[in-house]
């Protein structure tokens, strides 16, 4: 998936802060499979979410098929990552479809 807007607010992600997110890879709505990661300056990032609303319509414009919600906060995400070979040098991307995006580096 391409690039998530481009509005960069640089607002510090709380690591203790409660987000949204679903498993990196997953089916689309015609029957194939992909890695839901977005892509800015050759480097990938694990969207996830404030709301259940947002996961919702960004995964719709996803075209992702079906998933799994999953919840905790930002440090058990990146923890989870860095246990996934092809996510330990993948950032997060807090509302990639928001008018401020907050990154987070990979480490």
């Amino acid at each position: 998936m391409g690039l998530f807007r481009k509005n960069k607010h640089h607002e510090a992600a709380p690591v203790d802060a409660n987000v949204f997110y679903s498993t990196p890879f997953g089916d689309t709505k015609e029957g194939g499979q992909k890695l839901f990661l977005l892509q800015r300056d050759g480097v990938s990032y694990f969207p996830v979410f404030r709301s259940l609303d947002s996961m919702k319509e960004f995964y719709e414009q996803a075209n992702r098929a079906a998933y799994m919600v999953l919840q905790g906060d930002v440090a058990s995400v990146m923890d989870t990552m860095r246990s996934i070979e092809l996510m330990k040098d993948a950032g997060i991307v807090i509302e990639p479809l928001s008018a401020h995006p907050v990154e987070v580096m990979p480490c």
